[in-house]
């Protein structure tokens, strides 16, 4: 079943559920047809949540109109796309990938409100607060992460951490991780991202990691016996203790 509604001026929410039939794919080809022919352009929010599967006849359905739907894709300003299959959603990083030109925002099911603030224009950045600065007094920069991190967010927020750290009395810092959605490559690739963290290291005498997941946390571990800073990590329900630790 797939239904079609406008949110915002010349910005659609289209939800795909259960199973998409080739009535449902029939309904989808006539609006991006109609919304060609009018030259709206515009934005979209794809929310797969809840779809189920897809049968042959709507593949097929498609398939047939895809020179269209491409066209219709290239005449979009913002595209969001949410799903809780995490394979659905690294395939729509792939093929945002390969189109030249087109870029889609992935979102998981729990960043809904984020995907539809950036596709109204709420909000100008796709993962824009992803990172939050969290207030634990003068003595502890604090900082949560609850999305995905992008090359903007990622050299944003370490410039703020190294706002708190470099040149004050301030020397100790918790990250929580409360929900971890990756990162984008361009993230790992940037050179401020990369330099900033170095930096950092030499300003920080403790360093508390909560939550994340397992791998992340033993690298934490692994790499703390390396730096200066003495580095603990602790379950996310462990906030209290990693507090503790760093005001003892």
């Amino acid at each position: 079943m797939i239904d079609i509604e406008e949110i915002a001026p010349n910005t659609h929410r289209i939800a795909i559920y259960a199973e998409f039939r080739e009535a449902d794919a029939r309904a989808f080809v006539e609006f991006a047809q109609r919304q060609l022919e009018a030259g709206a352009g515009g934005n979209v929010l794809i929310d797969l949540v809840s779809l189920a599967g897809w049968s042959f006849s709507a593949m097929s359905e498609e398939l047939v109109h895809v020179p269209m739907l491409l066209r219709w894709v290239y005449s979009l300003g913002r595209i969001a796309l949410v799903s809780d299959e995490e394979w659905m959603r690294t395939a729509a990083r792939l093929e945002s990938a390969l189109l030249p030109g087109v870029t889609y925002a992935v979102y998981d099911e729990d960043e809904m409100d984020a995907a539809r603030a950036w596709v109204t224009g709420e909000i100008d950045h796709p993962h824009g607060g992803a990172v939050n600065e969290l207030d634990l007094g003068a003595d502890i920069a604090g900082f949560e992460l609850v999305g995905r991190l992008d090359r903007e967010e990622a050299e944003r927020a370490l410039d703020t951490v190294r706002a708190r750290l470099v040149g004050t009395e301030c020397s100790k810092l918790m990250v929580v991780i409360r929900k971890w959605h990756g990162f984008e490559a361009d993230a790992a690739l940037s050179s401020h991202v990369m330099n900033s963290k170095i930096d950092l290291l030499k300003h920080c005498d403790r360093y508390a990691v909560v939550g994340g997941p397992d791998w992340m946390r033993a690298l934490a571990g692994t790499f703390g016996k390396l730096v200066k800073p003495e580095v603990r990590t602790f379950d996310l329900d462990e906030e209290d203790e990693a507090l503790a630790w760093l005001r003892s």
